[in-house]
């Protein structure tokens, strides 16, 4: 596992240089102990692992054991005691909180949103500066229907930008992903956009798919002409990307509009835990991504488990751990709301009597 350099002198340093004071005050270092094991999301791994190497050195007597082999796989394990808590792409329902009792006591688990991975639409092509794509010229470019990158769908959205005559090359994945999710749920908008709301890819005649999500940057990379939608840590400095809008005009993709967009999402507070729902408008904010759940027991089998478990969700809903995580994964933290009511229901963690 690589080492982010978070904790000791090296995080305050860090994180106090962006406007976070008090790294390691409250409790002593090894007044929480244990090893976790979590299961969930793939999306979730970049910002678990800020998170995890955070909380092991602020806490050094404590380990975490993260595997991503995905959301459903998550609730099983949680349901079964195999994992103290899960990752999710989606809040927990009402079914996958009765699964849970057994493990979990008579009133279940519960969700809390902790992160949101912002997707952009990148492209190989060196030329093009500022490019503006809606979701129409984006479904006409995924299903096949606009195949040049100086289409007449293109040029009339970028007066001035000199367009080369190239082919565009959608860059997609065949297997089922929350990513795919969220940017079909863009596409949805489009009229001539059919396929709906999917989790994995109709694959264009003139595309080129991959296996995973986390394949598409190598072959986007290696593909001139290429286009694809990415969380934005993969993008990092690495692709250009198009400008989208949202209800208003063009925004990029930026860690500051992610941010923004997520401010103006919505919260409620369900039976299953705390929902956050990133908003379908915003002027200036970029509010396309996955929201980013986690699944706890309200009740552990022992009080240290118990406090093991609380120490962590504490942490990465706290202010240290969501700096950690938008620095050094690139993820938002969801809204202030959100944020607050997670937190109370953190609190109501205990050990079964």
């Amino acid at each position: 596992m690589r080492n982010w350099p978070t904790g000791g002198i090296l995080a305050c340093t860090v994180l106090a240089g962006i406007g976070l004071a008090g790294c390691s005050g409250g409790a002593s270092p090894t007044a929480i102990r244990g090893a976790l094991t979590a299961i969930g999301s793939p999306v979730q791994k970049d910002p678990i692992r800020a998170w995890s190497n955070a909380w092991t050195k602020d806490n050094n007597a404590t380990s975490l054991n993260y595997s991503p082999d995905g959301a459903d796989v998550g609730i099983s394990a949680l349901s079964t005691g195999q994992a103290y808590f899960a990752a999710l792409d989606a809040p927990l329902t009402p079914d996958q909180q009765d699964q849970t009792q057994a493990a979990c006591g008579p009133s279940g688990a519960f969700s809390v949103p902790v992160s949101v991975t912002t997707l952009g639409v990148a492209f190989n092509m060196p030329s093009i500066r500022s490019l503006k794509l809606t979701p129409d010229v984006l479904a006409g470019i995924f299903t096949g229907t606009v195949t040049r990158w100086d289409a007449r769908e293109i040029a009339t959205i970028n007066p001035g930008v000199t367009l080369p005559s190239g082919d565009i090359i959608p860059v997609t994945a065949t297997t089922p992903s929350a990513e795919t999710t969220a940017a079909t749920t863009y596409l949805s908008t489009a009229a001539d956009w059919t396929a709906g709301v999917v989790d994995a890819w109709p694959t264009p005649e003139n595309g080129q798919a991959v296996k995973k999500q986390t394949d598409v940057a190598e072959e986007l990379d290696q593909t001139a002409g290429a286009i694809a939608f990415m969380d934005l840590g993969s993008i990092g400095t690495r692709f250009d990307t198009a400008l989208l809008p949202f209800g208003g005009g063009f925004v990029r993709i930026s860690k500051d509009s992610s941010a923004l967009g997520a401010q103006q999402g919505s919260t409620r507070t369900t039976p299953t835990g705390v929902e956050f729902t990133l908003p379908e408008t915003s002027e200036q904010g970029y509010p396309l991504g996955v929201v980013n759940y986690q699944a706890f027991c309200r009740s552990y089998k022992n009080p240290q488990l118990a406090g093991l478990v609380k120490s962590w969700g504490k942490f990465v809903l706290s202010s240290d751990g969501q700096v950690a995580s938008t620095y050094f994964a690139n993820v938002a933290s969801p809204g202030e709301d959100a944020i607050r009511e997670a937190r109370t229901l953190i609190q109501t963690i205990g050990a079964a009597q």
